[in-house]
């Protein structure tokens, strides 16, 4: 492995390592009320459903049909499990059938 692609890897897995401990540290400072509070609890499904949006809707028309499968039975039975396996049973049959 030459020297410039280590150094490059070891970087990223340092910066990576870095931002991965700095918001909990980070969190702390943050004087919380309900308002900052109720914005974390939906920062993670924010992001996630900005970086799979894209995904989804560039993707055929099964794969949008078992992701919007998906997200109805993960808002009825709220168990990410049962989702998944209803996600990933739909998108066999859509393709199958579409």
């Amino acid at each position: 492995m030459q020297t410039d692609s280590l150094i490059a890897i070891l970087g990223m897995a340092a910066v990576t390592y870095l931002t991965r401990i700095s918001g909990p540290w980070l969190v702390r400072l943050v004087q919380g009320n309900r308002r900052v509070e109720a914005c974390l609890s939906r920062l993670p499904g924010s992001i996630l459903c900005s970086l799979l949006a894209p995904l989804v809707f560039a993707s055929g028309s099964a794969e949008i049909a078992a992701s919007a499968v998906t997200l109805f039975v993960s808002v009825k039975v709220r168990q990410m499990p049962v989702a998944l396996v209803a996600g990933v049973a739909s998108l066999v049959l859509f393709r199958h059938f579409l």
